[in-house]
């Protein structure tokens, strides 16, 4: 009784606190300059802002998002400044030195001086906004309270410091940087190419080679960030397509879009309704900033995937060894830029019961080529590396194009609002309500003289400098088409014609195929298409990948019945991974194995370098379907030979029916030794964590949320999973919130369906009332009325 006592009185002060901080369902708020702003949530909790002025809508925007999601800024915040540890204490310590080195608030505040006084109004509005609802005095969300945190006043910087971040979890070249320029210690030049793309080691030849601890530390440090914070990693993506007027049942064009991210509690995205003097714009905005990032205007509709720009190099510097302030560019010693930050670290939760510490001070080093990330908070082993990043330029105005296009009016003015756009890199889908459909690349992408920024180049040699960036008017577009759709899904947007170099990381074709096979065959049906053609598509779990491989693990004899058996099961599968399907549960476990089996022997085991063969490996963990594909079927035998027969060295069979008995052992582990008992959603499960309740045993129950779940890695209704001994298969990344738009002369039809609900107020009913809702592919109606 006595256990128990405490935690009822703690669960019970839970219930209360979190009960006085609900939001009204409709409330009148006074904005500065005499003005005010009507609030009416519908019954999913989206606010509709209505007020005669432009700028009193962001001014309710900042207090909404205070209303639900104040918790979450203020880890936005925290991260974007590098003030984790202030809260959590000294594990953070090295990401908060990370997020200090590069800088993104001093980038912030260069970008902030950059925009137009409109824009800036609208961030100044937002914090206004914040603000207001903070002086009120109201209840503040219980993380607070439990932290021992008070939050500071909001400003602009905090919006677009967060901007930043946003733009460094769509820019994920310099994981597949590290994870090639470790690799290629360790793997055949033919192996390289079946994980990675471009040139050999452009340093070779320079003197200069990248520690491999220094680049195992750098890769690690991000692999934290996307494993504890989902920000970046090679999941992050997202789907979006058009179609014109002249194949639709209203003669408007239809949109649809769902962007991939990391899978938290709530989710990062905020629908909203925004109803001004001039601004009739509603979609999904971004917690912790003003504007409907991917949403309509009535006129004109647009979402956005991520292009997978490469955006990121690394440049090995070199040091004079007489002056360490002076490092060598253009063949001339030159001064280091430096600073020092000073870190402030919380004892241990609960913080009551620990001693406080000491701030700890970084000192931040930069060159031309950007900060140095190598060797933070500690001497750099090797020769130092610096981080060139199209992000961290100064006068960065991507918030002027995310502000400026709900104005925009066709697409022409949509086209203009990018014009300065600098980062993350995008593909840009439009639709407007005559039936016309366009794409646009956007982002800021460097030409290279030399090299294609695959691996660190020498940041003293000026042949491997940036000369300036992709010409605005030589970016990708394509305006109506003549199939009458255009279709992004994180894979290449250009042909072998194309003039300048983008990237070598594109996403697997899949997902991309799939979303074309299934419009062209809507089209071809003769059938006008609906917002409930869009539906099925977007919420399509067949993996093509995973069908065209079958034949392949099919074509093993079996060894036993229980392997005949699966092998029946999966003879003639279509490749769909709904939650239901036994196939699809068989087929990701084997894939695991297979995997590890073709892949994971390469490697020898070296205590003196275990560090550096983990990552590697862990690199090669990451095989898509496509390349295990390719291992099976290489003529070369680079990882297992197709020709030696099953009992034979390196033999593919044998590697199949290795795999597939340690398949079988797992899923009958897992789920019993009948197949009709296999289902894919039984040891599939999508998390949406909480920060930090999930981590905290007894907190995680109450404030996470987890659902079986069907989606693969590259089915269109995506789940990028890993695996957990305790708790199987977790998918951690994939869509975060989806849209569809139609739009006509007629009007507008609106749905949507976030991934976990408006509110992050755990008592709220709108906490998580729509995971079960967005896990089924259902969707809600977003719509627009008069002023109420």
């Amino acid at each position: 009784m006595f256990v128990f006592l405490p935690l009822a009185l703690l669960l019970a002060w839970l219930y209360v606190h979190g009960r006085q901080g609900l939001p009204p369902q409709t409330q009148t708020v006074q904005a500065p300059g005499g003005g005010s702003v009507r609030i009416v949530r519908d019954e999913y909790g989206v606010p509709h802002l209505y007020a005669d002025r432009d700028e009193d809508i962001y001014f309710a925007m900042g207090y909404v998002q205070a209303q639900d999601r104040l918790w979450q800024m203020e880890l936005e915040r925290r991260l974007a400044a590098g003030r984790l540890s202030e809260i959590f204490g000294k594990d953070l310590l090295m990401q908060d030195s990370w997020v200090r080195t590069l800088g993104l608030r001093r980038s912030a505040q260069s970008a902030h001086a950059a925009l137009s006084k409109p824009a800036q109004r609208s961030l100044s509005a937002y914090a206004n906004g914040v603000n207001a609802w903070l002086r009120e005095g109201h209840p503040l969300p219980i993380e607070f309270s439990l932290f021992r945190v008070r939050p500071e006043p909001w400003s602009e910087i905090d919006s677009l410091s967060w901007g930043k971040v946003f733009s460094l979890s769509l820019s994920g070249n310099l994981d597949q940087e590290i994870g090639k320029a470790v690799a290629g210690r360790y793997l055949r030049p033919l192996q390289m190419q079946s994980f990675f793309h471009g040139e050999i080691d452009p340093t070779a030849d320079e003197g200069a080679q990248p520690s491999p601890a220094s680049l195992v530390s750098l890769g690690t440090l991000s692999k934290n960030l996307h494993l504890d914070w989902k920000i970046g990693g090679r999941e992050v993506g997202s789907n979006a397509w058009v179609v014109a007027g002249r194949h639709t049942a209203n003669g408007g064009a239809l949109l649809a879009n769902d962007p991939h991210l990391g899978l938290q509690m709530p989710s990062p995205w905020y629908p909203v309704v925004q109803h001004g003097a001039t601004l009739r714009a509603q979609g999904m905005s971004l917690v912790g900033l003003p504007p409907v990032i991917f949403g309509q205007n009535g006129q004109i509709a647009w979402g956005g995937t991520a292009m997978m720009a490469d955006v990121q190099d690394l440049a090995v510097q070199r040091f004079d060894p007489k002056d360490p302030d002076l490092y060598l560019a253009d063949g001339a010693w030159v001064p280091v830029e430096s600073r020092t930050e000073d870190i402030s670290v919380a004892p241990a939760f609960p913080s009551f019961l620990h001693q406080a510490l000491k701030p700890v001070r970084i000192d931040v080093r930069s060159t031309r080529d950007g900060p140095i990330v190598s060797g933070m908070r500690g001497k750099a082993v090797g020769q130092p590396l610096a981080l060139r990043w199209t992000a961290l330029q100064p006068g960065d105005r991507s918030y002027e194009s995310m502000y400026a296009v709900s104005y925009a009016k066709d697409w022409e003015t949509f086209k203009a609002t990018y014009r300065h756009y600098v980062a993350p890199a995008l593909n840009m889908l439009y639709a407007d309500r005559d039936g016309n459909i366009g794409y646009l690349g956007i982002g800021a992408i460097p030409i290279r003289r030399k090299g294609d920024g695959s691996l660190p180049v020498p940041g003293w040699n000026p042949d491997f400098a940036w000369q300036g960036q992709i010409p605005f008017d030589a970016m990708p577009s394509r305006y109506n088409p003549p199939e009458g759709y255009i279709a992004s899904a994180n894979d290449r947007p250009v042909d072998d014609d194309y003039p300048y170099f983008i990237s070598n990381d594109w996403a697997p074709p899949a997902r991309g195929q799939r979303i074309r096979e299934m419009l062209e065959q809507a089209i071809a049906s003769g059938r006008r298409l609906k917002l409930e053609d869009m539906q099925a598509i977007q919420t399509d779990e067949r993996s093509l990948s995973a069908r065209r491989l079958v034949p392949v693990l099919t074509a093993i004899k079996p060894a036993n019945e229980e392997e005949r058996k699966a092998l029946a099961l999966l003879k003639g599968w279509s490749g769909d991974m709904s939650a239901s399907s036994a196939q699809a549960a068989l087929f990701n476990v084997w894939m695991r194995h297979l995997s590890a089996g073709l892949f994971g022997g390469v490697l020898g085991d070296d205590w003196i370098r275990h560090d550096e063969i983990q990552y590697v490996r862990a690199v090669l963990d990451t095989a898509t379907v496509d390349q295990i594909q390719r291992a099976l079927t290489d003529p070369h035998a680079l990882w297992c030979d197709p020709r030696v027969p099953e009992s034979g060295d390196r033999s593919c069979r044998g590697v199949l029916r290795a795999s597939l008995g340690q398949a079988l052992a797992e899923l009958q582990r897992r789920s019993g030794k009948d197949e009709a008992d296999w289902r894919w959603g039984d040891i599939h499960h999508v998390q949406y964590a909480h920060q930090p309740f999930s981590n905290i045993r007894g907190l995680s129950g109450l404030f996470e949320r987890r659902v079986d779940s069907g989606g693969g890695p590259d089915s269109i209704k995506v789940s990028a999973y890993s695996v957990d001994g305790t708790n199987g298969y977790v998918g951690n990344y994939g869509a975060s919130s989806r849209q569809l738009i139609a739009l006509s002369r007629q009007g507008v039809q609106h749905q949507y369906m976030n991934s976990t609900g408006q509110s992050g107020n755990w008592m709220s009913a709108h906490y998580a009332d729509m995971v079960q809702p967005f896990t089924r592919g259902e969707y809600y109606t977003l719509t627009a009325g008069d002023k109420k």
